[in-house]
């Protein structure tokens, strides 16, 4: 898991995006980031029927887990593998906040009444590796529902590049996942393409990011000392951007059961 990079970028992720570090979903194109941002998590949420206790694999700055807590009275496991993001989140009694790799962490069988992975399994090396330690720890009955990007083209120059910028293994394909998932005993309940209604989300950073030196002077050092660790931070929002129009990247939500 790429917390080195989460945790170097983060006050210009905070700045630039907020502290909900995931696509928009724009429904009619006139949403705003922040209503994009939430229109995706309330359909994440509407597959996810959540009740009991809930993982929240890679819940970045706790923003889901709070509200999964205060509006449905769950009781969260919040796993990020960024020591930055777990220090920011907000302290409740109904959270564990658990900081490392969310395969090291020690599960209890069928202790999950569902978990939610928004774009945080693109991170994981093998989507076997994820679904074999996460599955038992579900419940029967119990839903998982992800939400990520994913490549048919991952070996093509350019997607390589944009993962390697992004600390990603290899991108792979959507159908990997749902084989993977029904070997696991998993059986696909929902699923959504919502790749033309996310693309957006690229224009709107690129634009965020180019304001940045005069919106927040005092984050120039950070913003330089970045580019210069990482110069492919300057066209990576472009690239992402095409990469969606040409259909070489593709982000699906999809809920199993188990």
């Amino acid at each position: 898991m790429p917390s080195r990079l989460y945790d170097d970028l983060d006050p210009l992720y905070r700045e630039i995006w907020g502290t909900s570090l995931h696509h928009g979903l724009w429904d009619t194109g006139k949403e705003s980031p922040q209503q994009a941002r939430d229109n995706l998590i309330n359909l994440a949420i509407d597959l996810l029927q959540p009740r009991g206790r809930i993982a929240d694999i890679g819940c970045g700055y706790g923003t889901l887990a709070h509200r999964l807590i205060n509006d449905f009275n769950t009781e969260i496991v919040a796993s990020t593998a960024s020591k930055t993001q777990a220090n920011l989140i907000k302290p409740h009694p109904s959270l564990s906040i658990l900081t490392g790799d969310w395969l090291a962490q020690p599960l209890t069988p069928q202790s999950l009444d569902g978990a939610i992975a928004v774009e945080s399994l693109s991170h994981f090396l093998s989507f076997d590796s994820f679904l074999a330690h996460t599955v038992p720890a579900l419940k029967p009955g119990a839903q998982i529902v992800i939400a990520d990007w994913f490549s048919d083209n991952g070996k093509r120059p350019f997607l390589r590049h944009l993962a390697k910028s992004g600390d990603l293994p290899h991108w792979r394909s959507f159908a990997s996942l749902t084989a993977k998932a029904r070997h696991y005993g998993l059986k696909e309940s929902n699923s959504h393409d919502l790749s033309q209604k996310t693309a957006p989300t690229w224009s709107h950073l690129f634009l965020k990011s180019l304001s940045l030196p005069v919106r927040r002077p005092n984050l120039l050092p950070v913003l330089l000392t970045q580019l210069i660790k990482r110069p492919s931070l300057l066209w990576t929002f472009p690239l992402l951007r095409l990469a969606y129009q040409t259909g070489d990247l593709q982000y699906h939500i999809v809920s199993f059961e188990k």
